[in-house]
């Protein structure tokens, strides 16, 4: 379950609602974690499909998962659309979200848009999140572009209210589908009751830079690549955290570049509950939003990642992105724009970030918490529940 989601399931339970999350489960781990995240509310969790190897029939199991590889090859072959190429079971979602008779449904993700259609001609009330922009993101053969092209036309000529997670992506939208209605931006901010330290804690004894990349899972194409680049050809010593759960294979890569280096280090930490993340992010002074400038999705998103930097009082390096920039344009003083793909720049940012004078924490968390935080989109999302309904 992404953060994103379960901030706005706790923003409609302080609402009033009853709140049910209907979700796809994969994994007995990671389903663990999302019943940690909602311990203690009234959220009810429910799976509309469970795939988890020992609590399906594993013929069911092939079944679904032979239908989306069929749905993604006629996709890739032929150009050919259909819901199972954008998930598991789309037609099961909506039939499980039919039977919630909810005065309100939020769609989130690929999937969700493509039911919310279907819920708003069986006369339902659904709201739009574009956490992403879905058509111009993961843009592989398989990938059903047109379905979720439809989708998002759909979704801003007829949907309750439309969100975006950047002011960029909202202005991208409007113009792509030629939309006059509203699109309110929902930053990936967190709650100011995260905490932020007044101090940096300073590198006693450690020569080298500390640097901190995190996201839920590391591997290719997150920007690491390039950032190894820039380390190859930087002459100061670098320490470089990751946090995250290691794909399959990945950590062999890490390790291999990182043998011959004796200037620079690689300390990898296992992913921790978001409760504890902040205390984690605050021990270092530099933080990483390399995110690569792929596509349109990744040029104007902002993603959760900078704002949780910025929140803890770190300074933050940051590839050149259209929505990166919308974040630096507001706090100069701490966010540095890199082109990540040239490694002298890149090294040059690191070794000058390194001797820059520490940012008042103090003024930045209270420019942070009126534009940023949680509780500033909870706002703006409180406003458009009022008018809408």
């Amino acid at each position: 379950m992404n953060p994103r989601l379960w901030k706005e399931a706790f923003f409609y339970e302080k609402k009033g609602f009853d709140v049910v999350i209907l979700s796809m489960w994969h994994s007995k781990e990671s389903l663990k974690k999302d019943w940690q995240i909602v311990d203690g509310h009234l959220i009810k969790y429910k799976a509309y499909l469970n795939l988890i190897p020992g609590e399906i029939n594993p013929l069911s199991l092939f079944f679904y998962r032979l239908r989306k590889r069929l749905a993604g090859e006629l996709q890739r072959l032929g150009k050919y659309g259909t819901g199972w190429a954008i998930s598991y079971s789309p037609g099961l979602m909506f039939k499980k979200a039919l039977q919630e008779d909810a005065v309100l449904y939020v769609a989130h993700l690929e999937c969700a848009f493509y039911v919310g259609r279907d819920l708003i001609k069986a006369g339902k009330k659904v709201i739009f999140d574009f956490e992403d922009w879905y058509s111009r993101d993961y843009l592989v053969p398989a990938r059903p572009v047109k379905l979720l092209k439809a989708a998002e036309k759909y979704a801003l000529q007829n949907g309750l209210f439309c969100t975006a997670a950047s002011n960029s992506m909202a202005i991208a939208l409007k113009e792509c589908y030629n939309s006059e209605n509203k699109i309110t931006v929902i930053y990936n901010g967190f709650s100011i009751k995260s905490k932020i330290r007044s101090n940096f804690i300073k590198d006693e004894g450690n020569e080298r830079i500390k640097l901190l990349w995190f996201s839920r899972t590391i591997g290719a194409g997150r920007g690491l690549e390039l950032l190894l680049k820039g380390l190859l050809v930087c002459n100061a010593g670098i320490e470089l955290h990751l946090l995250g759960e290691m794909k399959a294979g990945y950590l062999d890569f890490l390790e291999r570049e990182f043998a011959n280096q004796s200037l620079h280090n690689l300390v990898i930490h296992p992913f921790i509950p978001h409760a504890k993340l902040d205390d984690f992010i605050s021990q270092f002074k530099i933080g990483l939003a390399i995110e690569e400038n792929i596509n349109d999705n990744k040029r104007l998103t902002v993603s959760n990642k900078i704002l949780q930097y910025l929140q803890a009082g770190l300074m933050v390096l940051a590839s050149d992105t259209k929505g990166q920039r919308e974040v630096a344009e507001l706090f100069p003083g701490a966010v540095t724009i890199v082109d990540i793909h040239n490694p002298e720049a890149l090294a040059m940012a690191i070794v000058q970030l390194s001797k820059k004078k520490d940012i008042n924490t103090c003024q930045q968390k209270e420019k942070f918490e009126s534009i940023f935080s949680w509780e500033a989109q909870e706002i703006k999302l409180n406003s458009l529940i009022e008018k809408f309904l």
